[in-house]
């Protein structure tokens, strides 16, 4: 064998045994789209606290993994600017979230009656986290009296991948109440989010 033969063999060898890059994070999201919402006056919010608000599906080839999946972000834009929306994923500690299998679901659905696993599709698991706080938001009214519907448009971002999604309230003044009425699901694409993003550790910050 040649010099020049021996060294594409060693070079291909040694290109099998290099790591392959990590393939992106392609998930579905299944969540409530609509709500009634009943908020006091200013300074009125109510944070999602064992009932999440979404499923993520890895529709994926690998797992999601923790440092991948609870970096999600999320961009939102409110119809109304006195009511504000801020998802986030938050780690119970317990149990353990990650990694998402391809073909498994994780998130708290709530009551026995919720809509969101009766979207999941054949061959997909459901790993149920009800009771934990791990896709949840926190809706507020920061000032003023308004009743009526409000559109929030949602860009939620993990790894390379986006999925959007709009969530329709309907809202009222009274004391603090919120239900949840449908469901819908969606999936997400790669590319770039366009504004900023919100994470956890940011609204954290903000409400010390």
């Amino acid at each position: 064998m040649s010099l020049k033969a021996i060294l594409v063999v060693a070079a291909l060898s040694l290109a099998a045994l290099a790591p392959r890059p990590a393939q992106a994070a392609h998930f579905d999201f299944i969540y409530y789209d609509q709500y009634d919402l009943t908020l006091c006056l200013n300074g009125c919010g109510i944070t999602l606290a064992g009932n999440d608000f979404g499923l993520v599906v890895n529709k994926g080839l690998t797992d999601i993994n923790g440092p991948e999946f609870f970096a999600t972000t999320f961009t939102v834009t409110s119809s109304e600017p006195s009511i504000l929306l801020l998802p986030f994923i938050n780690n119970p500690g317990f149990p353990a979230v990650t990694p998402i299998h391809p073909n498994e679901a994780v998130g708290g659905g709530g009551p026995l009656a919720s809509p969101l696993p009766s979207l999941l599709q054949p061959g997909e698991t459901y790993h149920n986290t009800t009771g934990y706080q791990v896709i949840a938001f926190e809706v507020t009214r920061t000032s003023g009296s308004y009743a009526g519907p409000v559109t929030f448009n949602v860009a939620m971002k993990m790894g390379a991948e986006t999925a959007s999604f709009t969530l329709h309230f309907d809202v009222r003044v009274g004391p603090h109440a919120i239900s949840f009425l449908s469901a819908a699901r969606t999936s997400s694409v790669s590319g770039p989010t366009p504004v900023a993003q919100t994470t956890w550790g940011r609204l954290k910050s903000m409400y010390r």
